[in-house]
């Protein structure tokens, strides 16, 4: 494909107009459909002639020699990140209603955003909340035997996990257990707790100096307590959206579901984009869209999926997407302005 600096503005204004059509029709578009149905003042030879270099760049595809054009995976790309105005209105509204409205806290925004989001726009939403972001904010040791104790952590994200530590009283006693979960306090708060594993080990030199069988006790952590796995947890409203849709075949509809179920949408196509991207638009050649945008609130880190396919309603689907942000960002502050 051709650098997008080729693109001019009579060619976006075809290339949006061919992308609305098919997504309204889904059919391939014509020159001649086009004028008639714009009521272009351009003749439809320059149409076609436009037409044809939007298929040189890539944008366009010709599916018979006789029919019209259809977007191609990169023209849905462009089209969704250059050539949409944010039409605000019915959308506005109900999320204005969301606005007003007082909250026990910001998850049941969310829960409810989510679902006049979906309804409204008519397309599959994804929440992940991941653990990838979550830190140790304290670590206490409770003895309940002499060869047994619950290690009790506390992580940002409000969670407390208790874990059982058996331990041989010949090797390690209750003393240097509680000088371990000192260091331990001191040396791994705030550390995110997928790391926990790696710098604890990294403390051998210092446990080393204050407790005798020390690689016993490290080792015990390391495998026991400190052995924490990246979980996404995901809840997807409006799936019967994404699993009605015509476009996406069965094979292709099972894979979609395992993803929005299980995976986290940012990081699987995070490859395909610059880190510093604040939203990522990944339209696949299944005919699937996901655009996706991580939030930040109470101390969580939260991802904002749309799923839908290559025919989805563009305009409406980032406007949603700018609503949601700009509600929870708006009852972010005013939990915060209330702590104050």
């Amino acid at each position: 494909m051709k650098n997008n600096k080729e693109m001019t503005k009579e060619k976006d204004e075809i290339l949006k107009m061919v992308i609305e059509s098919f997504i309204e029709d889904g059919v391939p578009v014509g020159s001649q459909a086009l004028v008639q149905r714009y009521n272009l003042s351009m003749s439809s030879s320059k149409v076609r002639y436009i037409m044809n270099d939007l298929e040189e760049l890539g944008f366009l595809t010709k599916e018979h020699t006789s029919s019209g054009r259809v977007p191609s995976t990169e023209g849905y790309s462009y089209y969704a990140k250059n050539l949409i105005p944010h039409d605000e209105s019915i959308l506005r509204k109900k999320i204005n209603e969301l606005f007003a409205k007082r909250w026990v806290n910001i998850d049941l925004t969310v829960d409810e955003a989510a679902n006049v989001i979906s309804d409204i726009a008519g397309i599959t939403l994804v929440t992940t909340t991941s653990n990838e972001n979550t830190v140790l904010k304290t670590i206490q040791f409770v003895p309940l035997s002499d060869s047994k104790g619950t290690v009790v952590l506390v992580t940002s994200d409000g969670d407390v996990t208790s874990k059982t530590l058996d331990f041989e009283k010949s090797k390690i006693d209750t003393d240097d257990l509680r000088i371990a979960i000192r260091i331990f306090r001191e040396r791994l708060t705030n550390i995110p707790i997928l790391k926990l594993k790696s710098t604890a080990e990294s403390l051998s030199p210092i446990l080393s100096a204050s407790i005798k069988n020390y690689e016993y006790l490290l080792k015990n952590f390391v495998d026991n307590i400190f052995d924490f796995e990246i979980k996404n947890c995901n809840i997807v409203y409006g799936k019967d959206k994404i699993i009605l849709a015509d476009d996406i075949s069965r094979p292709d509809l099972n894979r979609i579901l395992n993803l929005i179920e299980t995976k986290s949408i940012w990081q699987t196509i995070e490859a395909e984009f610059n880190e510093e991207e604040n939203i990522k638009i990944a339209i696949h050649d299944d005919n699937s869209t996901f655009i996706t945008k991580k939030l930040k609130y109470d101390n969580k880190i939260k991802e904002i999926s749309l799923v839908g396919t290559k025919r989805m309603d563009y305009q409406k689907s980032l406007t949603a997407l700018q609503m949601f942000e700009d509600l929870i960002t708006n009852k972010n502050d005013e939990k915060n302005e209330n702590q104050d």
